[in-house]
């Protein structure tokens, strides 16, 4: 193979920290820096060969390549929801996620997302069973490390195996530029619409100013319960801790959730994300499916679906290979199609906005408290702290019920 005289990786302002490129090199020649808590890929002179093999496998580099499904002129979206109950109100939203995980992991597959580590680091790993899948559901709002997953899919697609990779787009444009774009009839591409990705140095300042603040050690976290109804789990933080020898779930209300009011405000994402290139509104999707929250289904179209407020899924088809096995999973989903206009009005198939005062905030943030963050410069409005009380004190089917009655929603 010819060498490359210069070897230069993409601007950090672009990287999305796939680590793609640290992943293809077989000299061990990238080593991970930080910057602000996210990694970025950085090449050591003395180890590398000049062999290109990073910079063939970086997304944003190659992003002319080949482009991902933009959906223009798209009429039609799925919304759809687990018919088991029990995995559905474990799952953030509808719980299509487990439906596909499930029908590549009883074909004897494996079935690769994003799970918290034994020191509240999100990795991203692999299942081969069932019993193991409950790790990698729910929405985790932090990036995930994708460590050597993108060899070890390489590897079990070489052995024959079927393999359900599930990321963030930006994730799923890396694997598929690790690739080398090549299609896999046995890879099951899926990636998650994000709002955009905080740094897991944040979520772990936040974990710890809890633990001090209580005297717990935090164990897990799951950022969206379903106790009060689909939407209100986008107020709630639940940690499960230990304190003693005793194991339970600490709720933190949307008040005093100082981190996730950060995310939701658009706060502390990593710099890729304020100008995403993975989206339709870019580069396109280069996964075989997207699933996202429906957040607004029903609100100006008539929906008539029983238990909404246990979460329903959006479901983007991007690729036939994708149509054909979500079309495989349709025994335990309920599918109805709706109007891409209303699944747009979500938003999140467009990049997150960065706060004028982002970078100051986040300079305040490393010698202060969350709660004096925020604060000073995302404070709850009296409206967010109404809306959050309305939503924990009557739950989401009675305030459904009440806003039907006075024609807000249809």
């Amino acid at each position: 193979m010819e060498k490359i005289k210069q070897i230069k990786l993409c601007d950090y302002d672009a990287c999305t920290g796939c680590m793609a490129c640290k992943q293809k090199c077989k000299h061990d020649a990238i080593t991970v820096i930080y910057e602000k808590g996210f990694s970025y890929p950085h090449i050591n002179e003395e180890k590398c060969v000049r062999c290109g093999m990073c910079m063939r496998s970086c997304p944003v580099l190659n992003i002319n390549h080949a482009h991902g499904n933009k959906h223009e002129k798209e009429a039609v979206c799925l919304a759809a929801w687990n018919k088991d109950e029990s995995i559905r109100m474990r799952s953030s939203s509808g719980g299509s996620f487990s439906v596909m995980a499930e029908k590549v992991l009883a074909d004897d597959g494996v079935v690769f997302g994003a799970a918290w580590d034994s020191e509240m680091n999100l990795r991203h790993t692999y299942v081969t069973s069932n019993s193991d899948l409950d790790t990698l559901r729910r929405s985790k709002y932090v990036q995930s490390d994708t460590k050597n997953t993108f060899n070890e899919v390489l590897q079990f697609l070489r052995e024959g195996k079927k393999v359900l990779y599930c990321g963030t787009p930006c994730q799923i444009a890396g694997l598929t530029a690790f690739l080398g774009y090549k299609e896999y009839e046995n890879l099951i591409k899926v990636d998650v619409i994000c709002q955009g990705v905080p740094s897991n140095k944040i979520f772990k300042k936040y974990i710890s100013e809890i633990e001090e603040k209580y005297g717990v050690e935090v164990l897990d976290a799951n950022f969206r319960s379903k106790d009060s109804g689909w939407r209100c789990g986008l107020l709630l933080l639940l940690l499960r801790v230990r304190k003693g020898n005793r194991k339970y779930w600490k709720k933190r209300t949307f008040s005093n959730n100082e981190y996730y009011n950060a995310f939701i405000r658009e706060y502390f994402m990593r710099d890729s994300c304020y100008d995403c290139q993975f989206k339709c509104s870019h580069q396109g999707y280069y996964s075989d499916i997207s699933i996202a929250d429906f957040w607004r289904i029903g609100k100006h179209i008539p929906l008539q679906a029983d238990k909404y407020e246990k979460g329903i899924s959006a479901v983007i088809v991007n690729t036939s290979k994708g149509k054909n096995f979500f079309e495989s999973c349709h025994d335990n989903l309920v599918v109805i199609e709706r109007t891409w206009d209303e699944f747009m009005t979500n938003g999140g198939m467009y990049p997150c906005h960065k706060r004028s005062n982002n970078d100051v905030a986040y300079e305040y943030l490393m010698s202060h408290s969350w709660q004096e963050t925020q604060q000073k410069f995302f404070p709850l409005s009296l409206k967010s702290k109404l809306k959050t009380a309305l939503f924990l004190g009557l739950g989401e089917r009675r305030l459904r019920t009440i806003l039907k009655l006075i024609g807000k929603i249809k």
